[in-house]
């Protein structure tokens, strides 16, 4: 078993030095009375082999011109799949004129990533630990950085990096460009505005991808004018950057802002919004007739994009209908375009596209003890108390959760007064969304035979040492707490180790 010591450092400076360490670095940011300050933060953590499986976490925080260290000793971990959390609440000692504080602590680590909740309740404090960042965001997605030579936002791509036949020719008539018009409550200064072209009698539509554009053929419909993407691909744009886009974790929805204009208005003509999530090997669209057995999930509602002034999407993904492909998800394409049928609309047919988000949900719809959903259950309510018959199994709780890439955690630790913390959590896949649900277990009380402390049945001199160990300890475990009240005063103490012996001594 493992047992792992965190440090949250306000420095660089290395606050210990042991085996196995592990560093984070990101910020913190502190609210108190509606004032919130960030610094940088590294997050230290030791694994150190104890036997016991459990945690100490020490905190470094910033708070009222001090830097505390807030140290928790026990903390009880629990793991699933990539995700690790710690949730744990305490009493710990500042070292300084603050005194004692009661701090409670979640936090959850993935791929070497870590987003941390920190609560200092008395003081009206929370703290928001974070390293994570845009790693599980497309980059650039609210298109402000942009090569202003070629005319392409950062990461995106349009004819003006095309490569084919028809390459040049493209370039000259289907146009992606820098707009001031965005939307309301934007927090950025551009969208990007793609802008359908003529030649001859054929639209060239307005498109921006995150793949590579080919332009191959003069016939809009042919299959050599597409998106593509490829892992295998060692071609770059002119920033150097790759035509490929990795993903780490299966989003539940792509939200975006659009707004669709039309040279010569038509009802039945849409706007595109094509994003699949596949397993990195070579996927193009459109590609008549080709059916891709890499994907493994795709959007829905992305082709319905009806002439629109500025307007808020969220389009949830599909994962279902690619389950057969067995692909996994290694990469997101996404394609915009100012028509669905490649060729068809009107010259000056524009589509504006401006703060891109991929969700990822991680919320918990239903929690059951022995599969009775737990009285009183409320999403937004996170503390609950149960009477339980006996010692309570974590495999008793069960949950249903939302988020595809969702996971749930389960721990149990034992508190002084005899009664047990189960910490429910769920996390989404970014570490961004999570929750975590704290339940506080009494076991009913038991009948028994005073005296019988180990409750094996036997009142006998094992009773007296068991007895002597839990007072010296404080550790509940395998103590029954009825029988040892021999004095039946409330209050199991020295008191009831005299009347013991002498219940053994006396036959009584």
């Amino acid at each position: 078993m493992k047992k792992f010591l965190l440090s949250f450092c306000l420095t660089a400076a290395a606050v210990m030095s042991l085996s196995a360490e592990s560093r984070y670095t990101g910020t913190i940011q502190v609210t108190r009375n509606g004032n919130t300050s960030t610094e940088t933060a590294t997050v230290i953590v030791n694994e150190q082999d104890n036997g016991d499986n459990l945690n100490t976490l020490t905190l470094k925080v910033p708070f009222m011109g001090l830097n505390l260290n807030l140290n928790m000793v026990d903390v009880p971990s629990a793991t699933t799949g990539a995700i690790t959390t710690y949730s744990a609440e305490r009493t710990v000692s500042t070292g300084t004129y603050l005194g004692d504080m009661y701090t409670i602590v979640f936090a959850r680590v993935t791929d070497g990533m870590m987003a941390a909740n920190v609560t200092i309740p008395a003081y009206g404090v929370t703290m928001w630990f974070n390293t994570v960042g845009d790693h599980f965001q497309l980059p650039n997605s609210n298109m402000e950085a942009w090569n202003d030579d070629i005319n392409e936002p950062l990461h995106w791509h349009s004819f003006m990096t095309a490569y084919g036949t028809f390459a040049s020719t493209s370039r000259g008539l289907a146009k992606l460009a820098k707009s001031e018009d965005v939307h309301p409550g934007a927090t950025g200064e551009y969208s990007a505005v793609m802008t359908a072209g003529q030649f001859l009698t054929t639209i060239a539509n307005g498109t921006m991808t995150n793949g590579r554009l080919k332009a191959g053929s003069i016939s809009a419909s042919s299959r050599d004018n597409h998106a593509e993407m490829c892992q295998d691909s060692t071609s770059t744009d002119p920033n150097g950057d790759l035509y490929y886009m990795p993903l780490y974790a299966k989003p539940d929805k792509f939200n975006a802002w659009l707004k669709y204009t039309q040279g010569s208005p038509k009802d039945s003509w849409r706007a595109n919004v094509s994003v699949k999530t596949f397993d990195g090997s070579y996927y193009q669209e459109p590609d008549p007739g080709v059916v891709y057995t890499n994907l493994s999930g795709s959007i829905v509602g992305g082709t319905d994009i009806k002439a629109c002034d500025w307007t808020f999407f969220s389009f949830p993904f599909d994962y279902d209908s690619y389950a057969a492909n067995g692909a996994e998800t290694k990469a997101i394409f996404v394609d915009f375009a100012t028509n669905v049928t490649p060729g068809t609309g009107s010259k000056n047919d524009a589509l504006y596209v401006d703060d891109l988000e991929l969700v990822y949900l991680g919320a918990i719809t239903d929690l059951r003890y022995q599969g009775t959903t737990i009285s009183g259950w409320d999403p937004a309510v996170t503390a609950y108390d149960l009477e339980v018959a006996d010692v309570p199994n974590l495999d008793d709780f069960t949950a249903t959760i939302e988020g595809v890439s969702a996971v749930l955690t389960k721990t149990i630790e034992q508190n002084q007064d005899g009664t047990y913390r189960i910490a429910i959590s769920v996390v989404a896949a970014d570490l961004q969304t999570a929750a975590c649900y704290i339940i506080t277990a009494t076991k009913a009380a038991q009948q028994g035979m005073p005296g019988d402390v180990d409750g094996n049945g036997r009142v006998e001199i094992a009773d007296v040492s068991a007895l002597i160990d839990y007072l010296l300890s404080g550790n509940t475990a395998g103590i029954n707490m009825v029988n040892a009240d021999i004095d039946q005063d409330g209050d199991v103490a020295i008191g009831d180790v005299s009347q013991l012996i002498d219940m053994l001594l006396n036959g009584n």
